[in-house]
C-alpha cells in the first residue's frame, strides 16, 4: 500500500500558508476550522483545512476541493461568507486549506442551543439566507446542505451562509464536492427527494432545508430526528413535515404558513424560488398575521390545483385513512380567496319590495347560491387530489415494477395499488422461497403470494449476513487478525476494527490487497495496519502515520453493525444498474463522526474502446446494506 509523505499533528502556533494557527473552531465531515492570523494582511481569518484522511484516500476529491474554493471566490454578497484565498501546502504541511473572512458572533447552532429564538430574529435569519440562495441561483449553484452549523451571525445578528459553491455548481457537475463524504447534505435538515438522490437536487431543495432549519428556529428542535442518521431518513421519508404551531401555538399563523410551505414534502407545494420566499417573508415581518390575505403562501391551497398532484412520489401528506390532506387555509376565507367575490346580479335599487320583488330575489339568491357552492364543491383541491389521487393509483391487474433494481433474479410477484407517497418494504434479502412478509407501511398490502425478492438498497430492508467468500473483506480479516499480538485480541475474539481499504485491480471483481486498520492506543495515529494479500500477511504491524486527528475509542467499529461483506456490497451495487457488466471495482469500509459503518464501493466498467471507465460509486450501510448514496452512472 503507498502511504503518503508524514502528516504531523495540527497545533496551534503551526504556519500553514500564510497562516499562523490560533485554535479551533469546529469540525465537520470535511474537515476542521481553525481560527488563524493572516500574517501578511494581519487580521483575523477562519482557515478550513480539507481533512487528512479524506485527502489520503481520493486526491481527486482534494482538486475538487481547490476548484469549488475559486468558484465560491467570485461570490460577494453581505449574507455570504466570503473566500479570499484557497491552496495546496506543499512546500509545508502539505495539507490543502482555505482561508475564509472570520465571522466572530458564532453560527446559529450555537445560538440554538438554549432553545428557540424569538420570532422576529427568526424571520430575520431566514429572509438574509434568502438572499443568499437568490444569488445562487443567479450563479447557477445548488447549496445542498444548509443547516444551523453552516450559518454564521456577526457581531451584529447578520446571517452568513458557509460554503456556497462548495456543494454542487448546476452548470457542471463534474466539480461538485460531496460535503461530508458520503451524504451529500445533513438528513435532518434534506429534503425527501434529495434523501433519494442527491443529483436531482434543485433550489426547492435547499428551500426546504432552509425551511428545516426556519422550523429549529421557532421551536428549538429539528424537524426531523433520531438516533442515527438512518432513523432519521426513515422519519422524514415516511411521516409528514411537522408544523411550528403544533410545537408552539403562540408562533404567528402567517410564520408558521410559510414554514410550512418551505417544507412541503411534495417539491412542487414549495416555493418555486428564493424570490418567491423572500416576498412572503417581507409581508410577514412588516404585517404579521395582517398580512395572511396578502402573502403569497395564501395561494397554498391553488398551488395545489396547478401542481396536478405531479411528483406524488415525493411524499403528497396522507391522513391514517390515506386521504391526501391539503394543509389549514391560512384563514376561514377559503371560499373567498379560491373563488373570488360573488357578483352582485341584482342591483338594491331596481328591487321591488313588494312580494313579487322579495320572492324574486329569494328565488335568485337560492340559484346563484346553489351553482355557487356546486362550483366551490367540484373545484376545491380536496376533491381534486381525491380525484387525482384515484385516477394515479395503479389497478390490481397491472402490476407495477419493483422500484429498485435487485441484485437476485425477481420471482414473479402480485403486487397490490401502493398508495403515491408511501415507501414499500421489501421481504428480506435474496432467499431461495421467500416467505411473504407483512408490508411496513399502513395501507399498503402485498398480496400473500412469492414475495418481492429483498432489495437491500432501499432504506429499512434488513440483510441477513453471509458466509465471507474466501477472497472476500471479512475472510482476509480474519488473516489479518492471526498475525496481532494477543493483546490486541479482545474477548470477541476479534481485533478492534477501524477500517478496511480495498484497492481494486484492473478487471478484477475483488481485490487482490486488502489493508487492515486496528486500533491500538501505543501506536502512532493509533492505529496498526496489516495488509493481506492473496491470502496471506504482507505486511504486519506497521504504524499509522500521524494525522491531524488521531483515532480514538470512539472511532471503532462496533461489531453487530458489521453485517455485510464486500462481496455482499458489490452484489447490491451490481443489482443497482442491472445490464451493466462491471469489471472491477474499488472498496471502502469506514465509519465517520457519528454515522454507523458504511461501505463506498466504486465500480468500472469497460468502454466502448475496450478500456476501464469508472461508472460512479455507492454508499451502504454495513449493517444491512441500505442504500445511503448512489451516484453510478452505467
Amino acid at each position: 500500500m503507498i502511504m503518503p509523505p508524514l502528516i504531523r499533528k495540527i497545533e496551534p502556533g503551526d504556519v500553514i500558508g500564510r497562516c499562523r494557527l490560533v485554535r479551533e473552531l469546529g469540525r465537520g465531515g470535511v474537515g476542521t476550522v481553525y481560527l488563524a492570523t493572516h500574517q501578511t494582511l494581519q487580521i483575523e481569518v477562519a482557515l478550513k483545512i480539507l481533512s487528512p484522511s479524506l485527502s489520503m484516500d481520493n486526491p481527486a476529491l482534494a482538486e475538487r476541493f481547490i476548484r469549488e474554493a475559486q468558484l465560491a471566490a467570485r461570490i460577494r454578497h453581505p449574507n455570504v461568507i466570503a473566500v479570499m484565498d484557497a491552496a495546496h501546502d506543499e512546500a509545508g504541511s502539505g495539507l490543502y486549506y482555505i482561508v475564509m473572512e472570520y465571522i466572530g458572533g458564532g453560527s446559529l447552532s450555537w445560538h440554538l442551543r438554549h432553545g428557540a429564538l424569538p420570532e422576529a430574529k427568526a424571520l430575520s435569519i431566514v429572509n438574509g439566507i434568502a438572499h443568499a440562495l437568490v444569488l445562487a441561483a443567479e450563479n447557477g449553484i445548488v447549496h445542498r446542505d444548509i443547516k444551523p452549523d453552516n450559518i454564521m451571525l456577526d457581531l451584529r445578528g447578520t446571517p452568513k451562509l458557509a460554503d456556497l459553491g462548495l456543494a454542487k455548481h448546476a452548470i457542471d457537475s463534474r466539480t461538485s464536492l460531496t460535503l461530508g463524504g458520503s451524504f451529500m447534505g445533513t438528513p435532518a435538515y434534506m429534503s425527501p427527494e434529495q434523501a433519494r438522490d442527491a443529483k436531482v437536487a434543485d433550489t426547492r431543495d435547499d428551500i426546504y432545508s432552509l425551511g428545516a432549519t426556519f422550523y429549529e428556529c421557532l421551536t428549538g428542535e429539528p424537524p426531523f430526528q433520531g438516533e442515527t442518521p438512518y432513523n432519521i431518513m426513515s422519519e422524514l421519508l415516511t411521516k409528514p413535515s411537522p408544523r411550528p404551531r403544533d410545537k408552539r401555538p403562540e408562533i404567528s399563523r402567517s410564520a408558521d404558513l410559510i414554514c410550512r410551505k418551505m417544507m412541503a414534502k411534495n417539491r412542487q407545494l414549495r416555493y418555486a424560488d428564493a424570490r418567491a420566499l423572500l416576498h412572503d417573508l417581507q409581508i410577514c415581518q412588516t404585517l404579521g398575521d395582517k398580512g395572511l390575505d396578502r402573502l403569497e403562501a395564501s395561494t397554498f391551497e391553488r398551488d395545489s390545483l396547478r401542481a396536478k398532484n405531479q411528483a406524488m412520489n415525493y411524499g403528497v401528506e396522507t391522513s391514517a385513512d390515506g386521504v391526501a390532506v391539503v394543509p389549514d387555509p391560512p384563514d376561514d376565507s377559503t371560499i373567498g380567496t379560491l373563488a373570488g367575490p360573488v357578483p352582485a346580479l341584482i342591483s338594491p335599487r331596481r328591487v321591488d319590495h313588494g312580494a313579487f320583488g322579495v320572492a324574486f330575489l329569494l328565488i335568485a339568491f337560492v340559484t346563484v347560491a346553489t351553482l355557487f357552492f356546486a362550483w366551490i364543491a367540484s373545484h376545491h383541491p380536496l376533491t381534486f387530489l381525491r380525484s387525482e389521487l384515484a385516477q394515479a393509483t395503479p389497478q390490481p391487474t397491472a402490476a407495477p415494477e419493483p422500484q429498485y433494481p435487485t441484485n437476485v433474479e425477481p420471482a414473479p410477484v402480485d403486487v397490490a395499488p401502493v398508495i403515491p407517497g408511501e415507501i414499500p418494504t421489501p421481504a428480506p434479502a435474496a432467499v431461495a422461497t421467500p416467505a411473504p412478509v407483512p408490508p411496513a407501511n399502513p395501507g399498503m398490502a402485498i398480496n400473500p403470494t412469492p414475495a418481492i425478492p429483498a432489495n437491500p438498497g432501499l432504506p429499512g430492508t434488513p440483510v441477513p449476513a453471509a458466509p465471507a467468500t474466501p477472497d472476500s473483506a471479512f475472510a482476509a480479516r480474519a488473516v489479518a487478525e492471526n498475525s496481532l499480538d494477543t493483546g490486541m485480541i479482545g474477548p470477541t475474539g476479534q481485533a478492534e476494527l477501524l477500517r478496511i481499504v480495498g484497492k481494486r485491480d484492473e478487471k478484477q471483481l475483488t481485490p487482490s490487497t486488502w489493508a487492515f486498520y486496528f486500533f491500538d492506543k501505543g501506536a502512532t495515529g493509533h492505529a496498526r495496519i496489516v495488509t493481506v494479500n492473496g491470502g496471506k500477511v504482507v505486511k504486519s504491524g506497521e504504524d499509522l502515520l500521524d494525522l491531524a486527528s488521531p483515532y480514538s475509542e470512539h472511532s471503532v467499529m462496533p461489531e453487530d453493525k458489521l453485517q455485510i461483506d464486500s462481496s455482499q456490497a458489490l452484489a447490491i451495487a451490481q443489482g443497482l444498474i442491472p445490464g451493466t457488466p462491471v469489471t472491477s471495482a474499488d472498496y471502502v469500509l469506514l465509519r465517520q463522526k457519528n454515522f454507523a459503518p458504511m461501505w463506498k464501493v466504486a465500480l468500472w466498467a469497460l468502454d466502448r474502446d475496450g478500456e476501464e471507465r469508472k461508472i460512479g460509486e455507492v454508499t451502504l450501510l454495513a449493517e444491512n446494506g441500505a442504500l445511503i448514496f448512489n451516484n453510478l452512472k452505467p
